[in-house]
């Protein structure tokens, strides 16, 4: 019997992608719960999928998820890097995010759902809007932050 919960906590890790939260921890944003407790950020629409934005300090942790309520479900890109023009308070910068691949899930760079870049203005950054383009299900798609509220065009 441990085996088999074993056995199932890998592959809920496996589908899901990054680990999660106890439910009573994750944030919603809008109508759907962000699993890491990040702000989610449509990507083109609601129901095509989400990134998850969350600052630690001096990192931005950035999650690829799916569309409408299947926000705890990984979607992996192919993208080695992704560049975003982060705006704080009319001022621009240049974020590199980087993959962090989850090997429990099988992820490696070029298959990968995390991102991470590192900066030393993130530190205390509480608000801001956030551009680049990511490849999002086969197509290069903009991506739009906008943090702690999200992003929603619909």
């Amino acid at each position: 019997m441990r085996y088999t919960s074993l056995l199932f906590a890998i592959l809920a890790l496996s589908v899901t992608g990054c680990a999660h939260k106890p439910a009573a921890q994750r944030r919603p944003t809008g109508k759907h719960i962000a699993a890491h407790g990040g702000s989610l950020n449509a990507i083109v629409t609601c129901e095509n999928g989400h990134a998850e934005v969350k600052i630690e300090g001096a990192v931005m942790h950035l999650w690829f998820v799916g569309g409408g309520s299947d926000t705890a479900q990984a979607v992996r890109v192919p993208d080695k890097s992704i560049a975003i023009s982060v705006n704080a308070g009319g001022v621009a910068k240049t974020l590199v995010l980087h993959p962090t691949p989850l090997a429990l899930a099988g992820e490696s760079i070029g298959d990968c759902s995390c991102f991470e870049g590192q900066a030393a203005w993130l530190t205390g950054l509480t608000k801001f809007t956030a551009n680049g383009r990511v490849t999002f299900r086969g197509t290069q798609a903009p991506l739009r932050i906008e943090y702690p509220g999200g992003y929603d065009p619909e």
